[in-house]
């Protein structure tokens, strides 16, 4: 099993870098991880680091997006399961609820949501590391089906820091600029439910750029980030802001109240990132320490070296160093480049 779980870890850590699509890369991290701990179906989520606004949606023979959205919404079923909150601050990313185990007889998600979705059982894995909550993924077995194990837990625990390898390099992988088409913003109505009551024909055009894949792998996507970011706004009492990687370069999700559309009627604005929005992501994805990061904030106001290390009382040596180590964790090569990727 350990040499199993290493090959197993290689091999999802390097799916990142040759696919092209959300969609293929929960295929591909599903088809890997199946080798160890075999599932009927699975959902992959990744999340803005700054704001939690989930960034990356794909799922296959997973949770309805009713059921999903439960999740995320219903507090007594967040309190009644095992929360990706609680598992990336506790002391084991992985937590396994089965429906037919004592301790989840009584269980509203196992009886309101597992049995209805025909889920016999559930293995969540917190994508978690020191520095933030990147995602989770959970992993589904139909009623018929024999429960996930505490072996298959302890060998999904040990691949954790391989599956947010593999989140972080596919979405680095995106290229470190705003998205760059010429294309007006596109308006999104969405209502409590998670539906669109009414929407831009600008939207649609931007919902082919958030799916990037055949409408069947890929179904839902676009509206369960809608809604996702919906939801934020109103419980961090004002504007609601999500980071997307693209294919294109980076977009963004801001949603906000909307009068005279009905209760809780939400309206989200889907646009390419400003340079500002933009680096606090591609600083937490990319792993800049809060020194590179103020370097940057300087470049982008075109100080130089020298005035740089005068702003951050530091030597003109010293932000160099910080420079270089930039260019290598962004792949960039030179300043310029740098500062004409997040000007915008």
């Amino acid at each position: 099993m350990g040499g199993g779980v290493e090959a197993i870890s290689v091999e999802v850590t390097g799916v990142a870098a040759e696919v092209g699509t959300v969609a293929e890369l929960g295929a591909e991290v599903s088809r890997q991880l199946g080798r160890a701990v075999p599932h009927d179906g699975y959902m992959l989520t990744g999340l803005d680091p700054l704001t939690r606004g989930m960034c990356l949606y794909t799922r296959r023979h997973g949770y309805g997006s009713p059921a999903a959205r439960r999740l995320l919404s219903d507090d007594r079923l967040k309190a009644d399961a095992f929360s990706y909150e609680s598992l990336a601050t506790g002391p084991c990313r992985v937590g396994v609820i089965d429906a037919r185990a004592a301790r989840h007889r009584h269980s509203g998600w196992v009886n309101e949501v597992m049995a209805g979705e025909g889920v016999g059982s559930e293995l969540r894995i917190a994508l978690a590391d020191g520095r933030s909550l990147w995602g989770a993924l959970a992993l589904l077995r139909g009623t018929g089906g024999r429960p996930f194990s505490a072996a298959e837990a302890a060998c999904a625990e040990r691949l954790t820091g391989a599956l947010v390898g593999s989140l972080r390099r596919f979405v680095t992988g995106r290229p470190l600029q705003s998205f760059r088409l010429e294309r007006p913003p596109g308006i999104v109505v969405v209502r409590p439910d998670g539906t669109s009551a009414s929407a831009t024909e600008s939207a649609s055009e931007w919902g082919a750029e958030f799916t990037g894949g055949p409408a069947h792998a890929c179904a839902g996507e676009f509206q369960s980030l809608l809604w996702a970011t919906a939801y934020l706004a109103p419980r961090i009492g004002g504007t609601a802001l999500t980071r997307v990687p693209l294919a294109g370069g980076w977009a963004a999700l801001q949603a906000q109240p909307l009068r005279g559309a009905g209760p809780d009627a939400m309206a989200v604005t889907v646009r390419p990132t400003t340079g500002t929005e933009l680096l606090p992501a591609m600083a937490a994805w990319h792993g800049l320490t809060p020194r590179e990061q103020a370097v940057v904030e300087t470049a982008l106001e075109g100080m130089s070296a020298k005035q740089i290390a005068r702003r951050l009382g530091v030597s003109p040596y010293t932000v160099n160093d910080h420079l270089k180590a930039i260019y290598r964790k962004t792949g960039v090569s030179a300043r310029e480049e740098l500062i004409a990727r997040l000007a915008r």
